[in-house]
């Protein structure tokens, strides 16, 4: 048994999942209706969601400061008063986990979503002074998922770019964490076939929709507390 809430500082708040659709095409893409299934599971096992488009937001690339001179990378970024960086850093920095959902694009995740991990370097390099801001651990075992849809076989090379960066960043991807669907399974004739043969795969992908969400909610109230840094040594960001 579980129970959906986990106490900070002798109060009790909910488990906050911040649902990231970084498609271009926003409401209307195949990767956004699968988050939108899974934040709907995340509520049902007592989750406080949220869905942010990227597309919708203007995000700057990163400008490289850390390359030139590690103490020129900010928090907030350089961007803060041009576009919406700040806006997105703290709503991640803010939530107990996150679901992201990206189209497969030439391998890779959107360019949305690869400005989106270039602009969190910011985060990743101030991490003790956000500390000392808000008083929470920005990124450091904070659970992710990650779902992506696709045309063509880059989906696991894609989720495993994302799932690199962030795991460099101190996160960590839930078990069942990985989820890909292959856009040809949208077609009614697809369907109708698979289910005439008996083919599982619309069940499997469901199932794995729902236990992504399940331990989105209950593996932050587990690791509470537990300090992933030890704090022992200081070592340059990368």
């Amino acid at each position: 048994m579980f129970f959906p809430f986990k106490k900070y500082l002798g109060g009790i708040m909910a488990i906050k999942v911040l649902g990231i659709s970084a498609s271009p095409r926003g409401s209307g893409s195949r990767s956004e209706q699968l988050l939108v299934k899974l934040l709907d599971h995340a509520r049902t096992f007592g989750g406080e969601v949220e869905l942010l488009r990227l597309s919708e937001k203007r995000i700057l690339p990163c400008e490289g400061c850390y390359s030139t001179k590690p103490n020129l990378c900010t928090f907030p970024c350089i961007h803060q008063y041009i576009d919406n960086t700040h806006e997105v850093l703290e709503k991640i920095i803010h939530a107990d986990a996150l679901a992201i959902a990206t189209p497969v694009h030439w391998g890779g995740p959107s360019t949305l979503l690869s400005t989106l991990i270039g602009k969190m370097t910011a985060i990743e390099n101030n991490q003790d002074l956000i500390w000392k801001k808000y008083g929470k651990e920005p990124l450091a075992g904070k659970a992710f998922a990650l779902i992506a849809s696709q045309d063509g076989d880059g989906a696991a090379m894609a989720l495993s770019q994302v799932n690199w960066a962030f795991n460099h960043m101190g996160m960590f991807c839930v078990p069942w964490g990985m989820i890909f669907k292959h856009s040809i399974l949208e077609r009614p004739v697809v369907r109708i076939g698979m289910k005439l043969i008996g083919e599982h795969k619309f069940e499997w992908i469901e199932n794995t929709l729902r236990l992504a969400a399940r331990n989105l909610v209950i593996l932050p109230q587990l690791l509470a507390g537990h300090e992933f840094d030890d704090g022992e040594v200081k070592e340059p960001r990368c």
